[in-house]
């Protein structure tokens, strides 16, 4: 999570975009850092984001009972619960699905 913050801070601080500087007046205060420029630091920032998301979902796969029964204890309604359950569904889906059309 510290890679995805110290990424999103050098691209929006130290390594701003051309628009942002020619027309928002913003300080640019190198064009490289480390030796990476701000395409390099984009991709990093992308895909520490991935690999964030995955072990997130890894950690809600590994603790899924506890989640069922928390579920379970503050929504007693079947009806209700399932209902909820279809909508992460769709969310997760709308998540998912970006990712499957950049693929094609």
């Amino acid at each position: 999570m510290a890679l995805v913050s110290i990424s999103g801070f050098i691209l929006e601080i130290v390594i701003p975009s051309r628009h942002a500087v020619r027309f928002q007046d913003a300080t640019p205060w190198c064009s490289h850092l480390l030796g990476l420029g701000r395409h390099d630091w984009g991709n990093i920032h992308l895909w520490a984001g991935v690999v964030l998301v995955t072990l997130l979902a890894i950690h809600i796969l590994l603790h899924i009972k506890m989640v069922s029964a928390f579920v379970t204890k503050k929504c007693p309604n079947h009806t209700l619960r399932i209902l909820l359950y279809v909508l992460l569904l769709m969310l997760l889906m709308m998540t998912i699905m970006p990712w499957l059309y950049l693929c094609y």
